[in-house]
């Protein structure tokens, strides 16, 4: 028998690593702007409300590793989530954005509904791992998301120039510890480590970026072409870019426990620097866009341009096909309380507040070749609190019930919010259940309702280079989410 539940569990570490390793790919959206607090199945369908002082298992790692005190054997969790999202676009004015290839345009009241197909939803694995030491020390490690974002438009939207699509995500490895100090007092400590990936689509219109880098330009250029038809001014095309980058972090918390059934956690990660993201920016050339980037470096612009008020050796480096991208960014410090008290031997009772300082991130990418800059979209971000609100209600000896609610306030005013990060006010609603299948092992279910209040986009004027701003449009997006989630609990 011991033999066959070593196999097991030998078996179950293999699957758990290749979950890991999986986490490194997957990992959506969801709070604070971008930040993920759905770690754990519970958790999702508590809303997050029992995050640094439940401790209910190894998933408060993420939270608050001085919980970790609260597990007394060694156990392993695995969370496979699927995230499906509803993304769509309505356009609040006529003549909505830059005309497309059939020369259509967004029209007041009409909806532009989020790309269909299997990108519209992720698949996000996670994994947790505690290990007891003795009485008073017991270790942690996890695997999971810390942020991440996903959107996606359809292709002719008329906010496109400012992106279509966004797959965001950091990936956070968690090793660390939790102490108790005395019966009443523990305290913990994480070190992590943090990736970065960011992938963003848009269709680059030069029509537009001609007309706002020289204003009366275009016309100009449309007579000429009729003699040199290299000075043809370009259709739309597609264009992406893709940033990676690494830090490294901590992460410090407290739980007391002032009685048997009430217990108060707290814990602090300070901003996370990622410092020299690098990546690639790619524009779809054909034809056509390469004769224009020669036409812009010929006799013709050397001579026009300055009266123009354009440099056509810049403009054509800044249209190459392929460009080297460097980015620094902050993430917020994370702040937070939770207070958790079994009221009754069937029900538990729970509640968290969050604070996260987003005023610290800016969105700006720049140029290896030369440190120009690519692109810097103004957001004034602001600081983002959460209010959590649970409870496990236990039904039957094995069976427990589970269901939350949060609010959260959004990051991103209407004056500066872009398309490609539709943040605003949002509340959660969470449902689920465990079922202990054996002493060793439970198994949970939940859904978590992301509702997220529609937002303007379009009335952000700051963006730089000017060119890179994308055409005119004024509209309002709407982003929600429903995740389901099933995890897996095996004590040892």
């Amino acid at each position: 028998m011991k033999v066959l539940q070593h196999r097991l569990g030998a078996r179950l570490v293999q699957t758990s690593l290749a979950m890991a390793i999986a986490s490194l790919w997957s990992t959506p959206l969801f709070a604070g702007g971008t930040a993920n607090d759905n770690q754990y199945t519970q958790g999702a369908a508590t809303a997050g409300a029992g995050q640094a002082a439940e401790g209910g298992d190894a998933s408060v790692i993420f939270f608050n590793p001085a919980a970790l005190t609260r597990l007394k054997r060694a156990e392993l969790v695995n969370t496979a989530a699927f995230a499906a999202f509803e993304n769509s676009y309505r356009s609040n004015i006529n003549n909505d954005g830059a005309p497309t290839a059939q020369g259509t345009q967004g029209s007041a009241g009409q909806t532009f509904n989020r790309r269909d197909g299997y990108d519209a939803a992720l698949l996000i694995p996670a994994l947790f791992i505690a290990i007891p030491v003795n009485e008073k020390l017991v270790m942690g490690f996890s695997a999971s998301g810390s942020h991440g974002l996903m959107a996606r438009y359809d292709q002719n939207f008329p906010g496109r120039g400012q992106g279509r699509e966004i797959d965001f995500k950091v990936t956070r490895l968690n090793l660390g510890f939790g102490y108790k100090m005395s019966p009443t007092l523990s305290v913990g400590f994480n070190g992590s480590y943090e990736r970065y990936f960011q992938s963003i689509k848009l269709r680059l219109n030069f029509r537009d970026a001609i007309n706002k880098l020289a204003p009366g330009s275009a016309p100009v250029l449309d007579a000429y072409s009729a003699i040199n038809p290299a000075a043809t001014i370009p259709g739309e095309t597609d264009a992406s870019l893709r940033m990676f980058g690494w830090a490294f972090n901590g992460q410090a918390g407290l739980l007391w426990e002032p009685t048997e059934r009430t217990r108060i956690g707290a814990s602090y990660r300070p901003k996370t620097r990622f410092r020299g993201n690098t990546g690639k920016l790619e524009v779809n050339e054909n034809e056509n866009t390469a004769a224009f980037r020669e036409f812009l470096q010929g006799p013709e612009i050397a001579l026009l341009g300055p009266v123009l008020g354009a440099n056509g050796p810049q403009a054509a480096g800044d249209l190459a096909p392929f460009q080297r991208i460097k980015q620094d960014i902050d993430f917020p410090d994370e702040l937070r309380l939770t207070v958790f008290h079994h009221a009754t031997p069937k029900l538990d009772l729970m509640a968290t507040y969050t604070r996260q300082d987003y005023t610290v991130s800016q969105i700006r990418f720049v140029r290896e070749s030369n440190n120009r800059v690519l692109e810097d979209i103004p957001q004034n971000f602001q600081v983002a609190h959460s209010y959590r609100f649970g409870l496990n209600y236990r039904l039957y000896k094995r069976l427990t019930l589970h269901a939350g609610y949060a609010r959260e306030n959004g990051v991103v005013k209407d004056d500066l919010r872009v398309p490609i990060l539709p943040d605003n006010d949002r509340q959660f609603y969470g449902i689920g259940a465990s079922y202990d299948l054996s002493r060793d092992t439970t198994l949970s279910v939940g859904y978590q309702l992301l509702d997220i209040k529609a937002g303007a986009v379009g009335n952000n004027k700051s963006i730089t280079p000017v060119e890179v701003s994308g055409a005119n449009f004024n509209g309002t997006t709407d982003l929600n989410l429903h995740f389901f989630s099933v995890g897996v609990i095996e004590r040892f």
